[in-house]
């Protein structure tokens, strides 16, 4: 039996599912940001961008992750939405366990950060073009993680 200060038990075969439910979310509150996001928010973005680059360069995960949930903490923000950093915030559990090993893996990858191209889409108020970048990451992700455990 778990209590509320352990994480809940999250099969890996469900990453599929987890990523593409966080893809709907992130995507729905990037599209809803567009327009909306000041000049301080894009300085943001661009320096949670160079932190959380920096972080995978040498190697330092969680502060990786840290910096990636910091950028799309601006996106969300900006949307106004509370329902969906509710539900952002009640999926975090689950991917914080993959993230682990996803963002490991950029560590010692070539993988660029989508995260340019993201803050291109939104200074340019392309909502849709912004989510659908912020949806491929997820998705993407999703899909390496449920190959990797034979999904």
């Amino acid at each position: 039996m778990t209590t509320t200060d352990e994480p809940l038990p999250f099969d890996l075969k469900l990453a599929r599912e987890a990523f593409a439910t966080s893809a709907q979310l992130h995507g729905a509150a990037t599209r809803r940001a567009a327009g909306k996001l000041s000049e301080h928010d894009f300085d943001r973005l661009h320096a949670c961008d160079a932190a959380f680059t920096t972080a995978l360069r040498e190697g330092r995960v969680q502060d990786a992750i840290a910096a990636d949930d910091a950028f799309h903490r601006v996106i969300l923000e900006a949307a106004g939405d509370p329902d969906l950093l509710v539900s952002v915030e009640l999926m975090l559990p689950r991917l914080r366990r993959m993230d682990l090993w996803l963002f490991t893996r950029k560590a010692f990858g070539d993988d660029d950060s989508s995260h340019p191209a993201i803050i291109d889409a939104l200074r340019a108020e392309d909502g849709e073009t912004a989510a659908g970048r912020v949806e491929a990451s997820f998705t993407t992700a999703g899909e390496e993680l449920a190959a990797a455990v034979g999904r």
